[in-house]
């Protein structure tokens, strides 16, 4: 894959949050680790697998199981609590504030209350469509969140376009019938275009939007191989 511009046309952006609009790393890290201490597990331990996993995962690997609720309790409240240390990643405000109302939403493993408080956290706007591990049985890399984000958004699949930072989001969107751009940071180059993205960027700032007549067209600053 070349660098260099690729230009996309579509009806509508999906985009993931941690990691492809916002870093919120330390907001991660700094609830979980609170959460364990409380519990009396390993902090690092746990704040560590909270990046890579969704809540309930880390609550079953490091909780035993009458702790396991009061865990996700805890941590739905620290979480928000934390997110005054999320920041937008380079260029997001700029994307979101080129599409217009209605043309994007938000698609994410994580849950409603965090995720919109991480976006507020960061200075980002909060999109009427926000699908949330409570509005689908099947998180990524099933088809069903990019699938639901699209019906919500009132288009085909195949006329949106999805940004995404892992490779479970990638294969994700991909399996709806989505178009990728990747997002670099949090995996590995080879492994984004392993699982389906068709193109690349070093952060959201990489894509740049022109809307007209109900079409968006992207320009997207291809990363050079690496």
């Amino acid at each position: 894959m070349d660098a260099g511009p690729v230009t996309l046309a579509c009806r509508a952006l999906l985009l993931d949050v941690d990691g492809t609009l916002v870093d919120s790393a330390e907001a991660v890290r700094s609830a979980w680790a609170a959460v364990a201490e409380e519990l009396g597990a390993d902090p690092d331990a746990v704040a560590a697998a909270a990046l890579a996993r969704r809540a309930p995962e880390v609550a079953e690997e490091f909780f035993a199981a009458g702790d396991r609720q009061h865990a996700l309790d805890a941590s739905l409240r620290a979480s928000v609590a934390s997110a005054g240390l999320v920041r937008p990643l380079p260029g997001a405000a700029d994307l979101l504030a080129a599409v217009p109302d209605g043309a994007w939403g938000c698609v994410t493993s994580g849950r409603r209350e965090i995720l919109t408080a991480r976006l507020r956290g960061a200075g980002l706007p909060v999109p009427a469509v926000l699908v949330t591990a409570e509005d689908v049985e099947r998180g990524k890399p099933d088809p069903l969140p990019y699938l639901r984000g699209a019906e919500l958004l009132g288009v085909d699949p195949a006329d949106a376009v999805a940004l995404e930072d892992t490779p479970e989001g990638v294969r994700s969107a991909r399996a709806a019938g989505l178009r990728v751009v990747g997002v670099l940071g949090t995996h590995a180059a080879d492994d984004l275009r392993a699982a389906g993205a068709d193109a690349l960027v070093d952060a959201p700032g990489g894509v740049r939007v022109r809307a007209a007549d109900g079409v968006l067209e992207l320009t997207v600053t291809v990363t050079a191989p690496r």
